[in-house]
C-alpha cells in the first residue's frame, strides 16, 4: 500500500484530481478467491481462480520487493501446470459522469526473479458489461504479458513495475466495469497486480457542483460540513500523513468530533460524488 507522508503532497494530490477508485487488496484475506471490490470468475472450469495471495508470506525471507503485503494472483503453474482463463471483474460500476482525463495504472509483477517463464498474459476490460463472454469481444485496453512490463530478473523476492497510465478518456459519461484477464498462459508462472488507481479531473462545469462548506467549531471541537449532495466519507490527516479520523458520512450535514485529536494542524478530506475536498484546521 502507498502512503503519502507529507502534507502538501495531501494538498496537491486531492485538490485538483479526482481520485474515482483504489484498490491496493490490503483489506482482503489471504489465500481467499473472494474479494471485497472484485468478482473472481474461472472460465476455463479448472478449479483455479484469482487469488489473495500474501507477498511476505511467499518471501520466504527474502525481501518482498517491490511488490509487499496482499497482492491479486492467478497461475498458470503451482507444483503441476495450468492453462488459466481467469477473470477479475470489479462488482460495481464506476461511475464517469463528470470525469475528464481519466487514467488507469495498477502494478503488475510475479513471483518470478531470474528472467524466466515470464509470459503470463494479462488483458484488462473497461466496459459498461460484466459479463466475461461479452467482455472477450470488446477491445482490452491493455494487453501485455508480465515479461512485457518487467524482465523479472532482480534476484529479490518477486519482480513487478507500474504499467503506463491507460486513458479511459473514451469513456468518459459511462458506468463501466474494470476486468482483468489472465490467459493465453501455459506452464509459466504468475500474475500478480497491486495498488490499482483510477484517477481523473473533473469538469470544470461540475468542479463546484458539490457546494461544499465547513466550519470548525472551536469550542466543542466539532468539525461540521455541509454540502448539496450525500457526503460519504471524511478522513484527517497529521502533518506526517498518519490517517487519525476515517468515517463513513450519509448526508449532506454532518458534524465530526475531533476533541480527542492533539493539537496541531491536520488536514481533511470529505468525499462528495466523484470527487474529494480539502480543507486545513488547526487544533488548538
Amino acid at each position: 500500500m502507498r502512503k503519502i507522508t507529507l502534507l502538501v503532497a495531501l494538498c496537491a494530490t486531492f485538490i485538483m484530481n479526482a481520485q474515482i477508485f483504489t484498490d491496493d487488496f490490503e483489506a482482503e484475506t489471504a489465500d481467499a478467491t473472494t474479494f471485497a471490490n472484485w468478482t473472481s470468475v474461472d472460465v476455463d472450469a479448472d478449479g483455479e481462480f484469482f487469488e489473495v495471495a500474501d507477498i511476505e508470506a511467499a518471501a520466504t525471507g527474502a525481501e518482498a520487493s517491490p511488490l509487499s503485503g496482499l497482492v491479486a494472483d492467478s497461475d498458470s503453474w503451482e507444483g503441476t501446470p495450468f492453462t488459466p482463463d481467469n477473470f477479475l471483474i470489479l462488482t460495481d460500476p464506476i461511475d464517469l459522469t463528470g470525469i475528464d482525463d481519466a487514467t488507469l495504472v495498477f502494478t503488475m509483477g510475479t513471483y518470478q526473479t531470474n528472467g524466466t517463464f515470464i509470459a503470463d498474459r494479462l488483458q484488462v476490460y473497461v466496459s459498461t458489461s460484466n459479463d466475461p463472454a461479452v467482455l472477450v469481444t470488446e477491445t482490452p485496453v491493455f494487453d501485455q504479458t508480465v515479461g512485457d512490463v518487467t524482465p523479472a530478473d532482480d534476484g529479490g523476492a518477486n519482480s513487478g513495475a507500474d504499467i503506463t497510465p491507460i486513458d479511459l478518456s473514451s469513456f468518459a459519461g459511462q458506468e463501466v466495469y474494470i476486468a482483468f484477464r489472465h490467459f493465453d498462459s501455459v506452464d509459466e508462472n504468475s500474475v500478480l497486480i497491486d495498488n490499482i488507481v483510477l484517477d481523473g479531473t473533473l469538469s470544470a462545469e461540475d468542479f463546484n457542483v458539490t457546494n461544499f462548506t465547513h466550519f470548525y467549531n472551536t469550542v466543542n471541537s466539532e468539525v461540521r460540513l455541509n454540502a448539496s449532495v450525500p457526503m460519504q466519507n471524511v478522513k484527517v490527516f497529521n502533518t506526517l500523513g498518519q490517517e487519525v479520523v476515517n468515517r463513513t458520512l450519509s448526508n449532506t450535514e454532518e458534524t465530526v468530533s475531533i476533541s480527542n485529536l492533539s493539537k496541531g494542524v491536520y488536514i481533511a478530506q470529505v468525499a462528495i460524488g466523484n470527487t474529494t475536498e480539502t480543507f486545513k484546521f488547526i487544533k488548538r
